[in-house]
């Protein structure tokens, strides 16, 4: 279970936004918000990384800021707007980073590891990248193979910024549709930021909306496009 409480989010000398109280336990939520609202700066929080913020934040009882950076490998994992750069490896060894907090330090893969990749590759539909060079892949193709590494990693909370920005409309939906499958079938909580509301009433279970430097959430799917067009004083 994620549990916010009492949480006021900052950048420097400013204030983004308030949110009073909050228990998610799984499924697909949307977090959305005009730019600079602090959708990144949440997930940042979220992560441990952002220091700026009153209030607390748990994860299945425990504090944030208490949890080792290899527990928290094994809670959360993160998927970022711009794929990350790998330089010269293989989609298979990029993939098998997720693996990393499952592992000794000095072990090699497992068979289980090469299981866990291979059955990510089939979800997404990349099988027959696993010999190509990270570096020559599209973006679009990057943040797929970053997708990939989120879920290679088997977390039960799952936080993604935007990680849509750079796939085309097919890959979108794909997407879409993919996240909430694992919602349902694995009950992990993933919260995607994003500017893609085509979807959201369909594919999400909740809803974070920070307007006016309020966080709030909403739970009724069939509102949830109303809410974001009232909150924005869209007709």
């Amino acid at each position: 279970m994620l549990e916010l409480i009492d949480i006021s989010i900052s950048a420097g000398s400013k204030k983004l936004f308030d949110l009073e109280k909050l228990q998610l336990q799984k499924g697909v939520i949307a977090l959305v918000g005009r730019n600079g609202s602090g959708k990144s700066t949440f997930i940042r929080t979220l992560l441990g990384e952002h220091a700026a913020y009153k209030g607390a934040v748990n994860l299945n009882g425990k504090n944030i800021d208490e949890i080792t950076a290899g527990e928290k490998a094994k809670l959360i994992s993160v998927v970022y707007s711009r794929p990350q750069i790998f330089g010269n490896h293989r989609v298979d060894d990029v993939l098998l980073l997720g693996r990393l907090p499952h592992q000794n330090l000095f072990s090699k893969a497992s068979d289980e590891d090469f299981e866990k990749v291979n059955q990510i590759k089939a979800l997404l539909k990349i099988d027959s990248w696993s010999e190509k060079s990270f570096q020559i892949l599209s973006d679009g193709e990057k943040q797929l193979v970053m997708i990939g590494r989120a879920l290679v990693q088997d977390t039960p909370v799952i936080l993604m910024d935007e990680p849509a920005a750079f796939l085309d409309i097919v890959n979108r939906y794909e997407l879409s549709v993919l996240l909430k499958r694992i919602a349902d079938q694995t009950g992990k909580l993933i919260i995607c930021s994003t500017h893609q509301l085509d979807r959201i009433e369909s594919d999400c279970d909740g809803l974070l909306l920070i307007a006016h430097q309020k966080m709030n959430y909403y739970n009724q799917p069939t509102e949830f496009l109303k809410t974001i067009n009232t909150a924005f004083g869209i007709l």
